[in-house]
């Protein structure tokens, strides 16, 4: 298994190269400048001048692309254009918005789209449950998450008043107190900004939670349809199990492989839905900074955001490649 990790991750090196070489020369191809974006369009020529040269903007193309790889394998992703201060620290303080908005859609694309995709298979004869639930997942597939964000927020923060129209809740200062172990001094300011945050994240994490629970439910749909086909189902069957005990006992067992890689998957759309979902409840966040960085031209920002991306996309598949053999025996790694 070590080597085929060490091997796997020579593999990603190219990967990653790839995505970091695409970024850097898609942000120079795109129209505008970050000089004009940071100063204006009345700028002087000299200011822009200067602009140009204090950013290093100035040097040719392949010294900046050589120098922006030898940085993030250092990962020093620079300076941001527009904020002033590293892009490391700043994608160390938006990482966490993005980890919780991730988690908590998980939680809800689970807990909604495993069920109705077993369900929908063990039910496959009978259209009166089949046929809604499928239903279901070409609704959630058809409506962007953009799309449905709006809606919650018409309906639920402007109409009901019930949730908050932007914003992320005071995640910083859960990560605090985690931190400094105040948890137990303060416990009562620990569930406050906990409430808080969940208040924040209700409607992002339905939002993105509901779409992706129509892909894991199709996807749970698949799993089990493969699994309940197998010859050990029906030597069970055969042998007078009861319907609830073949279920139980030994698909959703064999289902764990299925479900490990819509797990990866699930990652890599969760991800990329981040960047609607935040940026349509104006959520802190990777997403909603790569979006503002792509907006101002600062180079830096959106790139270490893709790029962190893409290693959170590439560590992620890796892992759940690494537990195929943990959770399978059979499966062994060459």
């Amino acid at each position: 298994m070590f080597q085929y990790a060490v091997r796997r991750l020579l593999i990603a090196v190219p990967m990653l190269l790839g995505a970091m070489s695409i970024v850097f020369f898609a942000m120079r191809i795109l129209p505008g400048d970050p000089c004009v974006a940071m100063m204006g369009d009345e700028a002087s020529t000299e200011a822009l001048a200067d602009c140009t040269r204090n950013l290093g903007l100035d040097r040719p193309l392949a010294v900046q692309y050589a120098d922006y790889l030898w940085r993030s394998v250092q990962f020093d992703f620079g300076t941001s254009l527009r904020q002033g201060y590293p892009v490391s620290q700043y994608i160390a303080r938006m990482f966490p918005h993005t980890l919780v908005l991730v988690l908590a859609s998980a939680v809800v694309a689970a807990l909604v789209g495993v069920p109705i995709g077993i369900v929908s298979a063990l039910k496959r004869r009978n259209p009166l449950v089949d046929y809604p639930l499928r239903i279901f997942a070409l609704l959630g597939l058809s409506m962007p998450v953009f799309w449905l964000g709006i809606l919650l927020l018409i309906v639920f923060s402007l109409h009901l008043d019930v949730f908050p129209l932007i914003g992320g809740g005071d995640l910083d200062t859960v990560i605090a107190m985690i931190g400094s172990g105040e948890v137990f001094a303060y416990p009562g300011d620990f569930v406050a900004a906990v409430g808080d945050v969940l208040y924040h994240l209700t409607l992002p994490a339905v939002a993105l939670g509901f779409t992706l629970a129509a892909t894991v439910s199709r996807l749970s749909r698949s799993a089990m349809l493969e699994v309940i086909s197998q010859d050990f189902i029906r030597t069970a069957r055969a042998k007078g199990q009861g319907e609830r005990a073949v279920v139980y006992k030994h698909a959703l067992r064999n289902m764990l492989v299925p479900l490990l890689t819509i797990i990866g998957i699930f990652v890599a759309i969760a991800l990329t839905g981040t960047v609607l979902t935040e940026t349509v409840f104006t959520r802190p966040g990777l997403g909603k900074m790569l979006v503002d960085a792509i907006g101002a031209r600062d180079y830096p920002l959106a790139q270490g955001a893709i790029t962190v991306f893409t290693m959170i996309i590439i560590a992620v598949n890796l892992v759940v490649d690494l537990l195929y053999a943990v959770v399978d025996p059979r499966i062994t790694f060459r």
